[in-house]
């Protein structure tokens, strides 16, 4: 008879390689919020994966920055330090043909990291035009430090995600489930509700001002039938207000619809979104209030 196996495993990496489109991907449904914009996840997430010989919680981590210069992107380093004390097997992902400086910063803490398995998983394969030169690109990762596995993907078109899974499965220590067979994330309705909005900004304001950026939800009303989440944009200035909100109110009641579609399906059911904009000047270098905010 097989034995069960069940572990934690942290997916680590430097900003936008493809780690949270990665943990959607392992455990069949969006949680992680994604868009091509570096540094958009800033929480730990645990993502949980059932299968009948393991329980799998993968850990989706922020990308880990160079040098972070205020307490939000401290913060964000923070979480992914603390990742890697519990957790049975660490995902280095990097993309393939673009190692650099920041992927060095990761292989650092790496180096410290004792009694735990580290896979190398190259990220982007699709995108390569040879890939015969990812042979070599292997090689010079590989040299650097004593990989236990090493698999190229794509987690965007789900090439080798099968592959990878049955290795992690392979490699946790044998242990009952630590949660229940039908749960998915660690995380609660409200956690999802402000991240999903907040994804819908990046995505509509791209280069304006996502990483001052925040949302936290004031109300969230589960009724039979529907929904009500009353959830607050806070900005560090009143020029990015007028960005949010936009022309006669266009850009935010854009936001709300898009961010409503998301939550809808996420939770199976209506959802009566409602949002304001409010300042609050720097926020992002305060401890204090990133603690108001759920940074803590």
């Amino acid at each position: 008879m097989t034995e069960y196996r069940a572990g934690h495993v942290s997916i680590i990496g430097k900003p936008n390689v493809g780690k949270s489109t990665l943990l959607n991907q392992l455990i069949d449904q969006k949680i992680s919020i994604v868009s091509r914009k570096p540094q958009t996840t800033r929480f730990n997430i645990n993502g949980i994966k059932n299968s009948t010989h393991y329980q799998i919680i993968y850990v989706d981590t922020p990308g880990l920055q160079l040098n972070p210069k205020y307490s939000l992107n401290r913060y964000m380093n923070k979480e992914v330090t603390n990742s890697l004390v519990y957790v049975d097997v660490i995902l280095f992902v990097v993309e393939a043909l673009n190692w650099n400086k920041f992927d060095e910063n990761v292989l650092k803490i790496l180096n410290n990291v004792k009694d735990k398995k580290i896979f190398l998983v190259i990220n982007k394969i699709d995108k390569l035009k040879n890939k015969d030169d990812l042979l070599g690109n292997i090689n010079d990762i590989s040299n650097q430090i004593g990989f236990e596995e090493i698999i190229p993907i794509s987690a965007l078109r789900r090439k080798n995600i099968e592959k990878l899974e049955s290795l992690v499965g392979k490699n946790l220590p044998a242990s009952e489930p630590f949660y229940p067979r039908e749960q998915i994330t660690d995380r609660n309705e409200r956690f999802f509700a402000a991240e999903f909005v907040r994804e819908k900004l990046i995505e509509r304001l791209n280069k304006e001002v996502p990483h001052q950026l925040s949302v936290t939800i004031d109300d969230f009303k589960d009724s039979k039938n529907i929904i009500h989440i009353n959830a607050c944009i806070w900005v560090e200035k009143q020029g990015q207000k007028n960005i949010v909100i936009g022309k006669d109110g266009k850009v935010l009641k854009e936001i709300g619809i898009n961010a409503r579609k998301e939550l809808e399906n996420l939770y199976d059911k209506k959802v009566n979104l409602k949002t304001w904009v409010k300042i609050k000047s720097k926020w992002f270098d305060s401890k204090t209030i990133l603690k108001e905010f759920g940074y803590s």
